[in-house]
């Protein structure tokens, strides 16, 4: 039995090839290469290399020089990305530097002080209800106003959960 690989589809997701004399496809998990993974992250492929240097994006293979990654590690790398036009709401950091999951609380405070529905709308859909929760809980009352940190009190229904924790 013989295979000759004829083609590959976007992001390899599908192979086609021929096993005695007529054509099969197979699905395979998604797959990018450099170029898809620039495309994506709308980076050049220097910075992409750099990327891969420093650790912060890791290809699953490499194949006749190519470097290869699966598309949850790109899911994973992007998923600590701030949007761009929440730039306005951080004038003293750079937003490249911000990180989704490691600068929560800085994230958090700066969107219900100053964002819009559409900062907010980002904030609800990244981050769970838990996290929301225990940064008014916690740092939110140090850092927001008072009339800003009891209104996402009340929106969040922080004070009904603190009520039932006492009982």
């Amino acid at each position: 039995m013989k295979w000759n690989l004829l083609g590959v589809g976007p992001c390899l997701q599908t192979l086609v090839y021929e096993s005695g004399g007529e054509q099969k496809k197979v699905s395979v998990r998604p797959i990018y290469t450099v170029v898809d993974v620039c495309h994506r992250l709308r980076k050049s492929r220097r910075q992409v290399y750099r990327y891969m240097r420093s650790g912060r994006l890791k290809p699953c293979a490499q194949i006749l020089g190519q470097w290869l990654f699966s598309k949850r590690e790109l899911e994973h790398f992007e998923q600590g990305r701030m949007p761009v036009w929440l730039k306005s709401l951080f004038w003293d950091a750079r937003i490249s530097d911000l990180s989704v999951g490691h600068h929560s609380d800085f994230i958090l405070a700066r969107a219900f002080e100053y964002g819009d529905r559409k900062a907010l709308r980002w904030v609800f859909r990244t981050y769970p209800i838990s996290t929301i929760t225990r940064f008014l809980d916690g740092r939110g009352r140090d850092v927001l106003s008072t009339r800003t940190w009891h209104f996402w009190a009340l929106q969040t229904d922080l004070h009904r959960r603190r009520s039932k924790v006492r009982k």
